[in-house]
């Protein structure tokens, strides 16, 4: 088992999760020795689970790229979709004594990731305690957006939750010439929302029709109106 950390989506990965050159920290050369020497580099193919609910949480991931999905499952057997990542986030390492997953982590195009074994992971961090500052306070950062996502939840029309989420998704993913292309399916979407995909659906046409977005295919959105969207979302 070995990683290329001399890989430029290694790097700019790491980049992303530290929010800084890893290097620069104390104890950063160490950690990058570390996965050359423990980490590996896997691929898993749109559809297919990165890592499931119940199993046991031997493994944390870094994405290098691709979008990945978190997802639960109710005793109902309900879905709940809470999060979508990209490159640069971390899963799989808990700050409780757990030892299994308690979420499912579906690639939603093909994805990449650096996998390295927890216990490993966390015996570096018992003695470098600047990158593993760094380190939680990235899961922080994904604990935040969950948190701000459950007040928009609770305080928001469905439609406004959807036109939350396309301006959300517009800062996150690279927007080319005011486009972009979301990668999760309505369903996805629907099951974030807390809404079915009829409302969502019709939520995309009621947006288009007012002018606010276009939609060139299910995927591909731009934001003609940011000011109409904010305003509608606060009304």
């Amino acid at each position: 088992m070995s990683l290329d950390i001399s890989k430029i989506s290694i790097k700019n990965a790491l980049s992303s999760c530290f929010g800084r050159t890893i290097d620069t920290l104390n104890g950063g050369d160490e950690f990058l020795q570390l996965l050359a020497e423990k980490a590996e580099e896997v691929t898993v193919a749109p559809e297919q689970y990165l890592l499931q609910e119940g199993k046991n949480a031997d493994f944390v991931y870094i994405p290098t790229s691709g979008t990945v999905m978190l997802e639960r499952t109710a005793s109902n057997g309900a879905r709940q979709v809470y999060a979508f990542l990209f490159t640069g986030n971390i899963l799989g390492l808990s700050t409780a004594s757990i030892d299994t997953y308690n979420f499912s982590a579906k690639a939603l195009t093909e994805l990449t990731a650096i996998k390295i074994r927890r216990r490993d992971l966390e015996m570096y961090f018992d003695h470098h305690h600047d990158v593993a500052k760094k380190f939680h306070n990235r899961t922080e950062m994904v604990l935040a957006r969950m948190l701000d996502h459950l007040f928009v939840m609770g305080q928001r029309t469905a439609h406004q939750r959807l036109a939350h989420f396309l301006l959300e998704m517009e800062k996150r993913l690279f927007c080319h010439k005011g486009q972009y292309h979301l990668p999760m399916s309505r369903q996805d979407i629907a099951d974030y929302l807390g809404m079915t995909v009829s409302t969502a659906c019709r939520g995309f046409t009621k947006l288009k029709r007012q002018g606010w977005i276009n939609i060139s295919s299910n995927s591909l959105i731009a934001i003609n109106n940011h000011q109409a969207l904010d305003d509608y979302i606060h009304r």
